[in-house]
Protein backbone atom coordinates (compact mmCIF):
# COMPACT_ATOMS: atom_id res chain seq x y z
CA UNK A 1 0.00 0.00 0.00
CA UNK A 2 1.29 3.38 -0.62
CA UNK A 3 2.05 6.08 1.66
CA UNK A 4 -0.76 9.40 1.86
CA UNK A 5 2.13 11.33 0.29
CA UNK A 6 2.52 8.85 -2.52
CA UNK A 7 -1.29 8.49 -3.52
CA UNK A 8 -1.51 12.38 -3.22
CA UNK A 9 1.26 13.00 -5.69
CA UNK A 10 -0.18 10.24 -8.34
CA UNK A 11 -4.03 12.52 -7.78
CA UNK A 12 -2.35 15.68 -8.81
CA UNK A 13 -0.38 14.31 -11.82
CA UNK A 14 -3.62 12.92 -13.42
CA UNK A 15 -5.93 16.23 -12.30
CA UNK A 16 -4.05 18.00 -15.05
CA UNK A 17 -5.83 15.23 -17.40
CA UNK A 18 -9.05 17.02 -17.89
CA UNK A 19 -11.12 14.06 -20.09
CA UNK A 20 -10.99 14.68 -23.90
CA UNK A 21 -11.24 12.60 -26.71
CA UNK A 22 -7.66 11.99 -26.09
CA UNK A 23 -7.81 11.12 -22.37
CA UNK A 24 -11.23 9.43 -22.17
CA UNK A 25 -13.46 8.33 -19.42
CA UNK A 26 -15.63 4.90 -19.31
CA UNK A 27 -18.52 4.88 -16.16
CA UNK A 28 -19.50 1.57 -16.22
CA UNK A 29 -22.40 2.28 -15.06
CA UNK A 30 -23.97 -0.91 -12.25
CA UNK A 31 -27.60 -0.43 -12.33
CA UNK A 32 -29.36 1.03 -9.00
CA UNK A 33 -26.12 2.52 -7.67
CA UNK A 34 -27.05 6.42 -8.19
CA UNK A 35 -25.10 6.05 -12.20
CA UNK A 36 -28.10 8.42 -13.37
CA UNK A 37 -26.93 10.92 -11.29
CA UNK A 38 -22.98 10.49 -11.71
CA UNK A 39 -24.18 11.01 -15.27
CA UNK A 40 -25.99 14.38 -14.54
CA UNK A 41 -22.71 15.75 -12.55
CA UNK A 42 -20.45 14.75 -16.03
CA UNK A 43 -23.28 16.54 -18.15
CA UNK A 44 -22.78 19.45 -16.20
CA UNK A 45 -19.05 19.48 -16.05
CA UNK A 46 -18.46 18.87 -19.10
CA UNK A 47 -21.78 19.54 -21.67
CA UNK A 48 -23.79 17.79 -23.44
CA UNK A 49 -21.26 17.80 -26.51
CA UNK A 50 -18.78 16.07 -24.29
CA UNK A 51 -20.78 13.13 -23.14
CA UNK A 52 -22.64 10.20 -24.13
CA UNK A 53 -24.78 7.92 -21.85
CA UNK A 54 -26.80 4.93 -22.13
CA UNK A 55 -23.94 3.40 -24.88
CA UNK A 56 -25.19 0.22 -24.32
CA UNK A 57 -27.89 1.25 -26.71
CA UNK A 58 -25.70 1.73 -29.57
CA UNK A 59 -22.47 -0.17 -28.56
CA UNK A 60 -21.92 -3.29 -30.87
CA UNK A 61 -18.21 -2.52 -32.54
CA UNK A 62 -15.08 0.02 -31.97
CA UNK A 63 -16.71 1.55 -35.45
CA UNK A 64 -19.31 2.79 -33.15
CA UNK A 65 -16.71 3.72 -30.83
CA UNK A 66 -14.56 5.37 -32.64
CA UNK A 67 -16.56 7.67 -34.38
CA UNK A 68 -18.15 9.37 -31.43
CA UNK A 69 -14.35 9.83 -30.19
CA UNK A 70 -13.66 11.49 -33.40
CA UNK A 71 -16.72 13.68 -32.77
CA UNK A 72 -14.81 14.70 -29.57
CA UNK A 73 -16.99 12.03 -27.29
CA UNK A 74 -14.87 12.43 -23.48
CA UNK A 75 -17.23 10.89 -21.52
CA UNK A 76 -18.70 7.10 -22.10
CA UNK A 77 -21.32 5.68 -19.47
CA UNK A 78 -23.18 2.65 -19.77
CA UNK A 79 -24.75 -0.34 -18.47
CA UNK A 80 -21.87 -2.52 -19.98
CA UNK A 81 -19.91 -5.19 -18.19
CA UNK A 82 -16.40 -5.27 -18.39
CA UNK A 83 -15.93 -8.25 -20.25
CA UNK A 84 -17.79 -6.71 -22.92
CA UNK A 85 -16.14 -3.25 -22.77
CA UNK A 86 -12.75 -4.96 -23.47
CA UNK A 87 -14.14 -6.83 -26.53
CA UNK A 88 -15.24 -3.77 -28.24
CA UNK A 89 -11.87 -1.27 -27.12
CA UNK A 90 -8.89 -4.01 -27.39
CA UNK A 91 -8.35 -2.65 -31.21
CA UNK A 92 -7.95 0.96 -30.22
CA UNK A 93 -4.84 2.27 -28.57
CA UNK A 94 -6.46 5.07 -26.65
CA UNK A 95 -6.33 5.01 -22.91
CA UNK A 96 -9.67 4.95 -21.22
CA UNK A 97 -9.84 5.92 -17.41
CA UNK A 98 -12.22 4.05 -15.95
CA UNK A 99 -14.63 4.72 -13.16
CA UNK A 100 -17.51 2.93 -11.26
CA UNK A 101 -19.83 3.40 -8.52
CA UNK A 102 -21.18 0.28 -5.66
CA UNK A 103 -23.35 -0.08 -3.14
CA UNK A 104 -23.98 -1.98 0.05
CA UNK A 105 -25.16 -5.28 -1.35
CA UNK A 106 -28.03 -6.35 0.54
CA UNK A 107 -29.39 -3.01 -0.35
CA UNK A 108 -28.62 -3.17 -3.70
CA UNK A 109 -29.99 -6.30 -4.15
CA UNK A 110 -33.43 -5.24 -2.65
CA UNK A 111 -33.26 -1.99 -4.75
CA UNK A 112 -32.63 -4.35 -7.95
CA UNK A 113 -36.07 -6.15 -6.98
CA UNK A 114 -37.55 -3.48 -6.41
CA UNK A 115 -36.85 -1.38 -10.02
CA UNK A 116 -38.04 -4.64 -11.54
CA UNK A 117 -41.27 -4.96 -9.89
CA UNK A 118 -42.02 -1.41 -10.34
CA UNK A 119 -43.04 -2.24 -13.88
CA UNK A 120 -46.12 -4.53 -12.28
CA UNK A 121 -47.54 -1.07 -11.28
CA UNK A 122 -49.98 -0.69 -13.99
CA UNK A 123 -49.35 2.95 -14.37
CA UNK A 124 -45.77 1.49 -15.90
CA UNK A 125 -47.35 -0.68 -18.60
CA UNK A 126 -45.93 1.01 -21.28
CA UNK A 127 -42.47 0.32 -19.99
CA UNK A 128 -43.35 -3.39 -19.39
CA UNK A 129 -44.21 -3.70 -23.06
CA UNK A 130 -41.49 -2.07 -24.05
CA UNK A 131 -39.06 -4.60 -22.44
CA UNK A 132 -37.90 -7.96 -24.29
CA UNK A 133 -39.89 -10.95 -23.73
CA UNK A 134 -36.92 -12.58 -21.12
CA UNK A 135 -37.50 -9.02 -18.54
CA UNK A 136 -41.02 -9.20 -18.89
CA UNK A 137 -40.67 -13.41 -17.71
CA UNK A 138 -38.92 -11.82 -14.96
CA UNK A 139 -40.79 -8.88 -14.22
CA UNK A 140 -44.12 -11.41 -14.18
CA UNK A 141 -42.35 -13.99 -11.65
CA UNK A 142 -41.46 -11.32 -9.52
CA UNK A 143 -45.33 -10.02 -9.38
CA UNK A 144 -46.72 -13.22 -8.43
CA UNK A 145 -44.46 -13.31 -5.59
CA UNK A 146 -45.39 -11.71 -1.93
CA UNK A 147 -41.63 -10.54 -1.56
CA UNK A 148 -42.86 -8.78 1.91
CA UNK A 149 -43.04 -12.83 2.83
CA UNK A 150 -39.09 -13.94 3.46
CA UNK A 151 -40.04 -17.61 2.73
CA UNK A 152 -41.44 -16.52 -0.87
CA UNK A 153 -38.48 -14.26 -1.54
CA UNK A 154 -35.81 -16.95 -0.26
CA UNK A 155 -37.66 -19.71 -2.18
CA UNK A 156 -37.39 -17.39 -5.55
CA UNK A 157 -33.55 -16.57 -4.85
CA UNK A 158 -32.91 -20.27 -4.37
CA UNK A 159 -34.59 -20.96 -7.76
CA UNK A 160 -33.25 -18.60 -10.24
CA UNK A 161 -33.55 -18.80 -13.79
CA UNK A 162 -30.70 -18.15 -16.61
CA UNK A 163 -31.64 -14.50 -16.35
CA UNK A 164 -32.71 -14.00 -13.24
CA UNK A 165 -28.95 -15.59 -12.44
CA UNK A 166 -27.37 -13.03 -14.30
CA UNK A 167 -29.65 -10.21 -12.74
CA UNK A 168 -29.60 -10.83 -8.99
CA UNK A 169 -26.74 -13.32 -8.16
CA UNK A 170 -23.80 -10.94 -6.93
CA UNK A 171 -24.87 -8.57 -10.00
CA UNK A 172 -22.47 -5.80 -8.77
CA UNK A 173 -19.34 -8.61 -8.85
CA UNK A 174 -20.84 -9.60 -12.37
CA UNK A 175 -20.39 -6.56 -14.20
CA UNK A 176 -16.41 -7.24 -13.50
CA UNK A 177 -16.46 -10.54 -13.93
CA UNK A 178 -18.52 -11.14 -17.37
CA UNK A 179 -19.64 -10.30 -20.86
CA UNK A 180 -23.56 -10.25 -20.15
CA UNK A 181 -23.84 -11.96 -22.71
CA UNK A 182 -26.33 -14.76 -22.85
CA UNK A 183 -23.54 -17.44 -22.51
CA UNK A 184 -22.68 -19.67 -19.55
CA UNK A 185 -19.67 -18.13 -18.47
CA UNK A 186 -22.61 -15.00 -17.97
CA UNK A 187 -25.44 -16.84 -16.01
CA UNK A 188 -23.16 -19.32 -13.58
CA UNK A 189 -23.26 -18.09 -10.17
CA UNK A 190 -20.20 -16.29 -8.72
CA UNK A 191 -18.55 -17.55 -5.51
CA UNK A 192 -15.72 -15.95 -3.19
CA UNK A 193 -13.41 -18.50 -5.46
CA UNK A 194 -14.13 -15.74 -8.43
CA UNK A 195 -12.71 -13.03 -5.39
CA UNK A 196 -9.37 -13.59 -7.18
CA UNK A 197 -10.64 -12.16 -10.59
CA UNK A 198 -12.42 -9.80 -9.29
CA UNK A 199 -9.89 -8.26 -7.54
CA UNK A 200 -7.80 -7.96 -10.49
CA UNK A 201 -10.60 -6.55 -12.62
CA UNK A 202 -10.93 -3.99 -9.49
CA UNK A 203 -6.83 -2.44 -9.59
CA UNK A 204 -7.92 -1.11 -13.53
CA UNK A 205 -10.49 1.41 -12.55
CA UNK A 206 -8.86 4.61 -11.54
CA UNK A 207 -11.71 4.97 -9.08
CA UNK A 208 -14.18 2.75 -7.19
CA UNK A 209 -16.96 5.46 -5.48
CA UNK A 210 -19.13 4.21 -3.12
CA UNK A 211 -23.17 4.88 -3.05
CA UNK A 212 -23.48 6.30 0.52
CA UNK A 213 -20.75 8.42 0.64
CA UNK A 214 -20.95 10.31 -3.08
CA UNK A 215 -20.46 13.40 -0.49
CA UNK A 216 -16.74 12.57 -0.23
CA UNK A 217 -15.88 10.60 -3.03
CA UNK A 218 -17.51 12.54 -6.12
CA UNK A 219 -14.85 15.89 -5.56
CA UNK A 220 -12.41 12.38 -4.88
CA UNK A 221 -13.27 11.28 -8.10
CA UNK A 222 -13.23 14.79 -9.73
CA UNK A 223 -9.82 15.30 -8.34
CA UNK A 224 -8.37 12.27 -10.09
CA UNK A 225 -9.94 13.41 -13.43
CA UNK A 226 -9.53 16.96 -13.41
CA UNK A 227 -12.93 18.17 -13.39
CA UNK A 228 -15.51 19.47 -10.50
CA UNK A 229 -18.02 16.83 -9.32
CA UNK A 230 -19.91 18.30 -6.70
CA UNK A 231 -22.30 16.51 -4.79
CA UNK A 232 -25.99 16.82 -4.63
CA UNK A 233 -29.11 15.46 -2.32
CA UNK A 234 -31.30 14.81 -4.45
CA UNK A 235 -32.49 11.51 -6.48
CA UNK A 236 -32.29 11.17 -9.95
CA UNK A 237 -34.54 7.61 -11.84
CA UNK A 238 -35.76 6.04 -8.65
CA UNK A 239 -38.73 4.63 -9.81
CA UNK A 240 -39.93 3.28 -6.48
CA UNK A 241 -42.30 0.22 -6.43
CA UNK A 242 -45.59 0.43 -4.63
CA UNK A 243 -43.97 -2.87 -2.22
CA UNK A 244 -41.24 -2.83 -0.07
CA UNK A 245 -38.61 -5.31 1.17
CA UNK A 246 -37.50 -4.82 4.57
CA UNK A 247 -33.86 -5.01 4.63
CA UNK A 248 -34.06 -3.79 8.86
CA UNK A 249 -35.30 -7.55 8.97
CA UNK A 250 -32.68 -9.57 9.69
CA UNK A 251 -34.30 -13.07 8.33
CA UNK A 252 -34.57 -10.31 5.27
CA UNK A 253 -31.06 -9.54 5.27
CA UNK A 254 -30.05 -13.10 5.80
CA UNK A 255 -32.42 -14.20 2.62
CA UNK A 256 -30.63 -11.38 0.56
CA UNK A 257 -27.02 -12.45 1.53
CA UNK A 258 -26.98 -15.94 0.16
CA UNK A 259 -26.70 -13.94 -3.29
CA UNK A 260 -24.59 -11.61 -2.50
CA UNK A 261 -21.32 -12.85 -1.03
CA UNK A 262 -19.22 -11.93 -3.24
CA UNK A 263 -20.57 -8.48 -3.90
CA UNK A 264 -19.76 -8.31 0.05
CA UNK A 265 -16.13 -8.66 -0.57
CA UNK A 266 -16.47 -6.18 -3.08
CA UNK A 267 -18.21 -3.72 -1.10
CA UNK A 268 -15.59 -4.64 1.46
CA UNK A 269 -12.93 -3.58 -0.67
CA UNK A 270 -14.39 -0.70 -1.80
CA UNK A 271 -14.10 0.68 1.29
CA UNK A 272 -10.58 -0.10 1.89
CA UNK A 273 -9.64 2.29 -0.95
CA UNK A 274 -10.73 4.73 -4.04
CA UNK A 275 -7.56 4.68 -5.59
CA UNK A 276 -6.41 1.64 -8.45
CA UNK A 277 -3.26 1.88 -6.77
CA UNK A 278 -4.64 0.68 -3.16
CA UNK A 279 -7.11 -1.54 -4.13
CA UNK A 280 -6.32 -4.81 -2.19
CA UNK A 281 -5.89 -7.84 -3.53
Amino acid sequence: MQSKEKLEQNVNKLSNMKPNADNPVFFMHIAKTAGSFLNERFVAALGESLTSLHVEHWLSDFGGLQRKLDAGMAFFSGHVMLGRWDMITRHQSRQFRMVTIVREPVEHLASHILWLDHYNDPENRVHYDRLDEAHRRVVDRIGALNICDTGQLDAYLTSLSGIEMRLFDNCQARYFLTTGQRDHASIRPLTLDDRIALGVALRRFDVVARQNHLETDLPRMGQVLGISLEHQDVRVNSGRSLRRINTDDPFVRKTLEKRTLLDQWLWRTANATLSKENVLA
